[in-house]
């Protein structure tokens, strides 16, 4: 079973609900016909390169999935056969690729931690704070590498 990827554009006039009734349509689709989603990624309303039905804007949707090539034919005639999706794009990934995405840990944008930065501490201290021997070595380093001359000497007429 080889691992695909579907990106569609749904159109961003049609109700919120609608556009989650037509993922879980296509995500159904695919359980329903032998795929299985590995993810889905909802990027949202964007604007559109150029014009597609008279819209400016659209709703992309992304889903990675395992599946077996009779699948893809399916899948295209039922993206066709649905008014509200604008654009749709389904590719084969590298196995190399895959192995690639897995490995990138997921960005966690909950429960971060934010460090304010206290408007009277000088800079330099907010820099050199944690490993002021390192900044410190690589500073110099920089100034040996970089061993020109920058005094400015009038021209001699």
């Amino acid at each position: 079973m080889r691992t695909y990827e579907t990106t569609f554009i749904v159109d961003s006039l049609i109700r919120p609900e609608e556009t989650e009734e037509i993922i879980n349509k296509i995500e159904k689709f695919i359980s329903n016909n032998g795929g299985q989603i590995k993810k889905i990624d909802r990027w949202g309303k964007k604007r559109l390169a150029y014009e597609i039905k008279k819209r400016q804007y659209g709703y992309y949707v992304i889903i990675r999935y395992g599946a077996p090539p009779k699948l893809n034919r399916l899948l295209e005639k039922e993206y066709q056969l649905d008014e509200n999706i604008l654009r749709y794009l389904t590719i084969v990934l590298d196995p190399r690729y895959e192995a690639q995405l897995d490995a990138v840990p997921p960005i966690s944008t909950t429960n971060e931690t934010v460090e304010l930065v206290d408007a009277e501490k000088p800079i330099d201290n907010l820099l050199l704070e944690g490993e002021p021997e390192k900044f410190e070595a690589e500073e110099t380093a920089l100034e040996l590498e970089n061993d020109i001359d920058t005094e400015v000497v009038p021209e001699e007429k």
